[in-house]
């Protein structure tokens, strides 16, 4: 078989099983994980290192793209679902106009700092740990911001039924989604056994 055509049938399947292990044992220097992987798939299939490389860029990008096309699609329907429960709400008289256009906008504002947030932790700056003591940091924060939103909407006579809506993406809106103190509702929850 033609070593280029092995070379694109067997790199990306390394690619993808060795990827999450090598990066997770890596450490936190500002090498590239996969350099190792990628001399060792050459050395093995006597290949140009910098063939091997291009598939592996080539793999990458595509499997980013992929990534970002199914959570942008995800949002999307999130959002939609989102929308579609206020509305009702509005239709079914539990809210007032005003108070679902206060609920949207305040999601708005919430995802802006959210986003904020996990673009300040990707920027590649940061030790583990310091993004570590970050998100300490942030969960004590975010015990008060659910407080304050229970206030805000108390303010604005909105049942805090509603709090599910200032919620962004899998329980990032405030609390600790799956498994953490908060419950999906911002209620405590018992977590001891």
């Amino acid at each position: 078989m033609n070593k280029k055509y092995l070379l694109y049938l067997v790199a990306p399947v390394i690619a993808f099983t060795a990827f999450g292990a090598v990066y997770a044992a890596s450490d936190t220097t500002k090498n590239n994980p996969m350099d190792n992987l990628v001399a060792a798939i050459a050395s093995k299939f006597n290949l140009n290192v910098s063939d091997v490389q291009a598939v592996f860029d080539e793999q990458k990008v595509l499997m980013n793209a992929n990534r970002e096309e199914k959570q942008a699609t995800m949002k999307a329907e999130m959002e939609k679902k989102v929308a579609d429960e206020i509305a009702q709400a509005v239709t079914d008289g539990k809210l007032t106009q005003a108070q679902a256009d206060l609920l949207v906008a305040k999601r708005a504002e919430l995802e802006a700092q959210r986003l904020a947030f996990v673009q300040e932790q990707r920027d590649g700056s940061k030790t583990k740990e310091e993004i570590k003591a970050e998100r300490d940091a942030r969960q004590t924060e975010m015990k008060a911001c659910q407080d304050s939103l229970k206030q805000w909407m108390s303010d604005n006579g909105i049942s805090t039924d509603y709090i599910k809506f200032l919620r962004m993406g899998f329980g990032q809106g405030f609390g600790r989604g799956h498994g953490g103190p908060m419950g999906f509702d911002g209620q405590e929850t018992d977590t001891e056994d």
